[in-house]
């Protein structure tokens, strides 16, 4: 986990409806396309 404010973003976070279709994927991805930059430049 890169931040810890996942539940102010999901509010779904930890609950029975934190499912696969709850997730917004697109986000997801861009964050990880930005973590893989951001480790090159170090």
């Amino acid at each position: 986990m890169m931040t810890d404010t996942a539940n102010m973003r999901n509010p779904h976070y930890h609950q029975a409806s934190d499912t696969i279709e709850t997730l917004d994927l697109d986000f997801l991805a861009g964050v990880c396309r930005g973590l893989i930059e951001a480790i090159r430049y170090l």
